[in-house]
């Protein structure tokens, strides 16, 4: 709910402003976040570095020869290590200009061949076969947007993470950090998803199984996938990875 004499922002605007500045102080140097809350933010973002590294590591065995599709995929982080894993094709898609503006800008420089597109979630076609995956924008959709996201990638392989709904510390500081960054002054905060909501989401448009993959690593981060997971532990990433929202 957007508080009083405040307007709500467009989502889209919301992420123009945000989206390079996020993806930099999470995935890069905690230094360049502008002011003492985003700092700290950076700072404690651990658990958004381990969920890009476990989310290469459960798409890597599976993307070889396919098609990708990346849902919310901000300035494009992941195209290239996608691609050099083997991947047929990537598409990105965002609803941000900004960020796929920068994200076509990365892909000339690299040479990759991917593409791009500014798009909303309640404009998604269907997908074909290819491969769908996101990185928390499910926290930013309606339960009417998650079942077009599902919908649209039946006849394909998924991987979408989320933000679970639990009674944690890490999440009740998650909301205040929200409400005084920007949720009481844009009206915008993400959702924390009962993941019984999302697994039903699948199965109304696929018989096969929703795998539930959590680690604490990724504080109350959980993925959702119709991929095997792993046997054992996922080891933990060395050196630096690039990122993704939200």
């Amino acid at each position: 709910m957007t508080a009083p004499g405040h307007t709500r922002v467009a989502p889209a605007d919301f992420w123009d402003a945000r989206i390079l500045g996020w993806e930099e102080s999470r995935y890069g140097s905690a230094a360049v976040a502008p002011g003492l809350l985003e700092g700290i933010a950076a700072r404690a973002s651990s658990s958004l570095r381990f969920r890009l590294h476990a989310a290469i590591a459960l798409l890597a065995p599976h993307v070889r020869g396919r098609r990708v599709v990346e849902l919310g995929c901000g300035s494009g982080l992941l195209a290239q290590p996608l691609m050099a894993l083997g991947a047929a094709g990537y598409l990105g898609i965002d609803i941000s200009p900004v960020a796929i503006a920068r994200a076509r800008e990365r892909a000339a420089a690299s040479g990759a061949d991917v593409r791009f597109a500014v798009g909303a979630v309640a404009e998604l076609e269907p997908q074909g076969e290819a491969l769908t995956f996101s990185l928390g924008l499910f926290d930013w959709l309606t339960a009417a947007e998650i079942d077009r996201v599902f919908a649209a990638g039946a006849a394909g392989p998924y991987l979408h993470a989320v933000a679970e709904r639990r009674g944690s510390i890490q999440q009740l500081g998650h909301r205040i950090y929200v409400h005084l960054a920007y949720g009481r002054r844009t009206g915008l905060a993400p959702r924390y998803h009962a993941i019984g909501e999302i697994v039903a989401a699948v199965r109304r448009h696929r018989a096969l199984p929703a795998n539930v993959f959590r680690d604490p690593r990724m504080s109350f981060g959980v993925f959702v996938t119709d991929l095997p997971l792993p046997a054992t532990k996922l080891p933990d990433p060395i050196g630096g990875v690039a990122g993704q929202r939200r």
